[in-house]
């Protein structure tokens, strides 16, 4: 087995799909409306805005946002972590996932210890093919768990806010309920209340979905909250007190500027479908290791940082959509290449069977004139050897049949019998004997 047949073998050739977002989405009349339920099943309940008269769904599943059009069809629209994913990170990202691809080589590679060394066991081709194969995904592995951890925390955070909602006069959470069972969850849930321990943080809403009907993007802000500053001057330079904030969680391993973009664009569609001012906006990185553990990293951006940010946004909002048109457009122009193909392909076979026809026709037709000619070309030559015959009978003198008469009267296939006997049947069919010379 050669080296590409077994990378393909252990490998496969599995693509994923990378086709635009649908434009609208609606159950066919044509018994679809299984595949339908099928295709949207993780739809969400409804989420209303700009005073009930916007609706909005979100696949859990496919973490798509759709608003509902007025003949309540599906129409899907940007969100805001995607359109914010369009900035490029691969100088960072790519070096991280070759580490951890050599990280898992190594946790994965068979050793032995000799004299005291320990060395990598033997291995087939195949072996260690199967390895480099295994490791590749070390990237996936690290990001679920991160993504597992992420969700983890987030999630006692939101518990803990909704508690403090319900429950606190001045809505301050004072203490985590509902902790996670992962130690680095709980670590970054810590490091958040110390946060907003900090900032004596008032909350006001935690997890709600923004949609702007200006731009036509949906998204889910972690939450609103009235602050203070602190008094590390690294995290708030101005003192203040009582202001609007935007908050937003990062378990990250550090905090990058599409955050800021992010953070803009929920913003904005508060403040358009409110009307409020939101001062502040906070993007805090939570501690997870032991090492961190109650600690905080946080960027904090004023009304005078937003107006830079939020027109970031907008034009990653407009490559998106640029490339979703240049892509639905490949995409229709691929399906019509192949429609065309598909076309010339059973014009092409249509064609070949009818000239298969005609070829047949034809063939059928020459075999009969073949036929024809033969058996005008028999005729004649029975004739003229009739004539022969009558002639020489008149003169006294008879020959025996022509070779070509013989083989016309004598059919191919039969056996001829021997010379004797040819000679006796010949003599038999002759009424007279020819006269002999000399």
């Amino acid at each position: 087995m050669s080296f590409a047949d077994l990378i393909a073998k252990k490998s496969g050739n599995g693509t994923e799909d990378t086709s635009a977002p649908e434009a609208g989405l609606q159950p066919s009349p044509a018994g679809s409306l299984e595949k339908f339920i099928q295709r949207h099943g993780h739809i969400t309940e409804s989420y209303w805005f700009y005073d009930h008269t916007v609706e909005l769904r979100f696949n859990t599943e496919e973490h798509k946002y759709y608003r509902v059009g007025e003949l309540g069809n599906f129409i899907a629209v940007p969100g805001v972590t995607t359109v914010c994913g369009i900035v490029d990170k691969s100088h960072m990202l790519v070096p991280w996932a070759s580490k951890m691809c050599a990280q898992k080589m190594l946790r994965l590679m068979p050793t032995e210890e000799i004299n005291g060394t320990i060395r990598v066991k033997p291995l087939t081709l195949e072996e260690f093919t199967t390895l480099v194969l295994e490791a590749k995904s070390a990237h996936k592995d690290k990001l679920e768990d991160a993504g597992d951890v992420g969700h983890a925390s987030h999630k006692c955070l939101e518990d803990s806010i909704n508690h403090a909602l319900q429950t606190d006069p001045e809505h301050i959470v004072r203490s985590l309920i509902a902790l996670p069972e992962d130690e680095r969850a709980i670590n970054a849930a810590n490091s958040a209340l110390a946060w907003m321990s900090q900032h004596r943080v008032r909350w006001q809403e935690t997890e709600k979905k923004i949609y702007s009907r200006l731009h036509d993007y949906a998204g889910t802000a972690d939450g609103l909250a009235i602050c203070d500053s602190c008094q590390n001057k690294t995290c708030c330079p101005v003192p203040f007190t009582g202001r609007l904030c935007l908050i937003d969680w990062k378990s990250s391993n550090s905090l990058k500027i599409d955050y800021l973009l992010q953070t803009a664009a929920y913003v904005h569609a508060k403040q358009e479908e409110l009307g409020i001012t939101i001062a502040d906006r906070f993007v805090l990185r939570l501690g997870k290791s032991e090492e961190e553990a109650g600690k905080f990293e946080s960027w904090h951006s004023t009304v005078e940082d937003f107006a830079d940010d939020f027109a970031a946004f907008l034009g990653c909002l407009s490559l998106v959509r640029l490339v979703d048109s240049v892509e639905e457009r490949m995409k229709t122009q691929k399906g019509s290449i192949r429609a065309l193909r598909k076309e010339q392909k059973e014009t092409a076979k249509s064609l070949q069977k009818e000239q298969e026809k005609l070829q047949k026709a034809l063939d059928k037709a020459e075999a009969k004139r073949l036929r024809e000619e033969e058996k005008v070309k028999i005729k004649l030559l029975a004739k003229a050897e009739r004539e022969r015959l009558k002639a020489e009978k008149k003169a006294g003198q008879y020959s025996p049949l022509t070779e070509e008469i013989k083989a016309i009267l004598e059919p191919a296939h039969v056996q001829r019998p021997s010379n004797a006997v040819v000679e006796e049947e010949e003599n038999t069919l002759l009424p007279y004997k020819l006269p002999m010379e000399g």
